[in-house]
């Protein structure tokens, strides 16, 4: 059986990278460093916004998720994630809002690999007359790499990581008579609608209330018995 997997922030959280909501964003607003106005505005505050990020990258490891999805078989991968962590487990996911070590110029849309260091100013392919950017996807920007959330075929979905907030993970699951919801929280179904009088959990076939490290071997239990 093929099994499709969508992740977030969850997945690598214990790994101890910031999310959202582990206080990243107390820090700094999204509107100035991770929108497209921000970029069309400041785009030095945005560079030097994941230049940052980049460094900081370099010191978190994978968990045991990463290295669990690593060898997974028969699996598609979607991760909302922009780290390298699933990586350096030794896997190699769809990134569908980008990658923190890549940027990329808007000139002649040339992508390559910084790894930890701060972006170039200037692109080798145009001869330095292209704008480098961070290939990520900001707030307000198309994701062309959704389009793989429901043209892949597979029996079994896994979300893991996600609260569903940007991914609406519940329609998703509507479509598989098997699913797995790995999240150590509850979570309302919030969409660009609104709040549900609901739970994510209610649209899945089991659901792992656990952090992701944590979940592993009950994610192969039941991946044996389906």
């Amino acid at each position: 059986m093929k099994i499709l997997i969508v992740s977030g922030a969850g997945l690598s959280a214990p790994s101890g990278v910031p999310t959202f909501r582990n206080g990243l964003w107390e820090k700094y607003k999204i509107e100035e460093v991770a929108t497209h106005e921000a970029w069309l505005k400041d785009p030095k505050r945005v560079i030097e916004f994941f230049d940052q990020r980049r460094q900081e990258l370099a010191k978190y490891q994978p968990n045991e998720a990463h290295r669990f999805l690593a060898k997974l078989p028969n699996s598609v991968h979607l991760t909302q994630n922009v780290d390298d962590l699933c990586e350096r487990a030794g896997e190699a996911p769809m990134h569908l809002h980008g990658r923190l070590r890549w940027v990329r110029c808007e000139e002649c849309g040339q992508r390559w690999d910084v790894g930890y260091a701060p972006q170039p100013k200037s692109c080798p392919q145009c001869g330095g007359g292209g704008v480098v950017r961070p290939d990520v996807v900001l707030f307000g920007e198309m994701a062309p790499n959704y389009r793989y959330l429901y043209t892949t075929k597979a029996d079994i979905f896994i979300a893991i990581g996600t609260s569903g907030r940007v991914i609406d993970i519940a329609d998703l699951a509507k479509n598989f008579s098997c699913s797995i919801l790995v999240n150590p929280k509850r979570e309302k179904r919030v969409t660009m609608f609104g709040e549900f009088e609901e739970y994510i959990d209610q649209y899945f076939t089991n659901f792992v209330q656990k952090s992701a490290d944590e979940a592993v071997e009950d994610i192969q239990k039941l991946l044996k018995e389906m």
